[in-house]
């Protein structure tokens, strides 16, 4: 018997027998089942439509702190599985789609996974899943793609025997892919993309404002002032990151997500510096009385601060080349001698101007 949309519950509705065709779509309106629409999965619900699961309890009971740890409730005939807390809601649906040897080992050297895979059709608002993934998110394709259906979000794993070849990628070459669209072409190509599908239920939570932490102040005092961004730099990982005398310490996972709002992740930029960090480092005060605190200065392709503008910099190209250098530049280091350039991010004009002043280049 099947239930009318809109209703969640399962009363009347005998489960499928083993080896029979399903079919599971998922929509903002929940998540349908052999024609059975689900508002929220709860393990009894679940149950009535799929037959009698296998209980796995967690190997321990809570976490590190304290936290109860799930259950994983699965269906071994129907390739389906959910977490559950307290054997009534049920959290993570989680769906074995495609027959991946690699993943066929995977289930079987553990108990959390159901011994077979899911004998029927998938899809996400009635059509396949990769046509529910946006294309900017196929050409980012790596070890899964994700996609928001209202207030849940299905995660789809990339099978490790179609397209695990992106996954093992060195990150230059996933990066060049990813701009040239290959790893799209690499996914939509495969006869079965995905070999697993989960789909959690997101509720969304409200907006952090921002700490301000971050927020920079004022100068009450002279600062220091440059012509070259990149040189500026290289003063703060001195002062910054080295001595520790010019605060705050820059992080750049804390400062992206503590923007409110405007919250981001900073690896999604890939070979680009961040603009709001760009900004803030640009607008950040370095009062003048540390110039004298500056005796020797390293560039190395490793420092902290350029990690903070670039967080998968590869040190492959010239985002921090200290291309030239004016008087004003180093005028008030009266202190500094030494340069040391590991790097090789000083430019012909830049050494010509050192040397100009009096200080070595090693």
């Amino acid at each position: 018997m099947q239930n009318q949309d809109g209703a969640s519950g399962t009363r009347g509705v005998a489960p499928r027998s083993a080896g029979g065709s399903r079919a599971i779509d998922v929509s903002a309106a929940g998540v349908r089942i052999d024609g059975t629409l689900l508002e929220l999965l709860t393990v009894p619900a679940l149950t009535a439509l799929l037959g009698t699961p296998r209980v796995e309890p967690p190997d321990e009971p809570t976490d590190a702190n304290g936290s109860v740890r799930s259950s994983w409730v699965i269906w071994d005939e129907s390739g389906i599985r959910a977490t559950t807390k307290d054997g009534e809601q049920a959290g993570e649906l989680s769906i074995e789609l495609a027959d991946d040897p690699v993943e066929n080992e995977k289930r079987a050297a553990s108990r959390f996974f159901p011994a077979g895979g899911f004998p029927g059709t998938f899809t996400i608002d009635g059509r396949p899943p990769i046509e529910a993934v946006s294309e900017e998110k196929l050409r980012k394709a790596r070890a899964f793609l994700s996609t928001k259906v209202g207030q849940r979000e299905a995660e789809l794993f990339l099978s490790e025997t179609e397209c695990g070849e992106i996954r093992r990628m060195e990150f230059p070459e996933w990066y060049a892919k990813s701009e040239s669209g290959e790893l799209a072409e690499i996914v939509r190509s495969a006869a079965h993309p995905f070999s697993r599908a989960s789909i959690l239920h997101r509720v969304p939570k409200p907006v952090k404002k921002p700490s301000g932490k971050w927020k920079l102040q004022a100068a009450t005092e002279p600062v220091l002032e440059f012509a070259s961004f990149p040189f500026r730099l290289a003063i703060i990982q001195e002062l910054m990151y080295e001595q520790e005398l010019l605060e705050p310490r820059f992080d750049v996972h804390d400062f992206a997500q503590d923007q409110g709002a405007k919250s981001f992740d900073p690896h999604s930029f890939g070979d680009r510096m961040v603009p709001a960090v760009r900004s803030w480092f640009r607008r950040l005060p370095i009062p003048a009385r540390l110039a004298e605190s500056v005796e020797t200065l390293v560039l190395d392709g490793g420092n902290d601060i350029y990690l903070q503008l670039i967080p998968l910099w590869d040190g492959e190209d010239d985002s921090f080349m200290i291309k030239t250098l004016k008087v004003e530049d180093l005028a008030p280091f009266t202190r500094l001698r030494t340069i040391e350039d590991i790097g090789g991010l000083l430019g012909p004009r830049a050494r010509a101007a050192l040397a100009a002043a009096g200080i070595a280049v090693e």
